[in-house]
């Protein structure tokens, strides 16, 4: 057997996640299209289009994320990336990229910091992930990792069950998670505290 081509991977990926976007659920077919609904969906499309993209040495990550000269290179960049698909997707308030210390987005768990601040936080508890949110894990100020919900699956009470996550700086690149049930959410080397809306 041919092992498949990364192009056919990819294809098949993206193929999944923009059928994934259609019918997410029979509620969310039902309903009109919410104000924002499109940001996310090019946040996730930003996102799963650099699947694969590697770190040209350690912590060098591409270039082209770096949306701010306040954030130096090399660095841990998995809230680059995050930062990155958001401004992709055309969200226009997003964590700061060049605070000092541990307050910039690049910083992972500033992310849950900024979230609880603009009203934007989710915790996983309430197991209300949506497309295009950054999902934290760990807490504010510890420096964990943060990534991009490309995929959301509900159970039979409405709530989310899985979801599917593509992160920056997850074995030196960009890397599709698979489905994982949300209670069990685990990223750089810690649990997922919760979910951060990009509107």
């Amino acid at each position: 057997m041919r092992p498949t081509s990364r192009s056919t991977r990819f294809s098949a990926l993206l193929t999944a996640v923009l059928v994934g976007l259609s019918v997410m659920t029979a509620a969310s077919a039902a309903r009109a299209q919410a104000p924002g609904d499109d940001i996310r969906q090019r946040i996730a499309q930003a996102a799963v289009s650099q699947i694969g993209q590697r770190e040209q040495g350690t912590n060098l990550y591409p270039i082209r994320y770096k949306t701010s000269s306040a954030v130096l290179r090399p660095a841990a960049w998995c809230g680059i990336f995050a930062n990155w698909s958001w401004r992709q997707g055309g969200v226009t308030l997003r964590p700061n990229m060049s605070g000092l210390g541990v307050a910039q987005g690049h910083w992972a768990t500033y992310w849950q910091d900024w979230g609880r601040r603009n009203g934007r936080w989710k915790p996983i508890a309430a197991r209300r992930a949506a497309l295009g949110d950054a999902v934290v894990y760990g807490n504010y100020p510890a420096s964990r990792h943060v990534g991009i919900v490309v995929g959301v699956r509900y159970g039979q009470d409405g709530r989310v069950r899985q979801v599917r996550t593509v992160e920056g700086n997850l074995r030196d690149q960009v890397t599709d998670t698979r489905w994982r049930d949300i209670t069990r959410l685990g990223g750089g080397g810690t649990v997922a505290t919760g979910f951060v809306s990009p509107i």
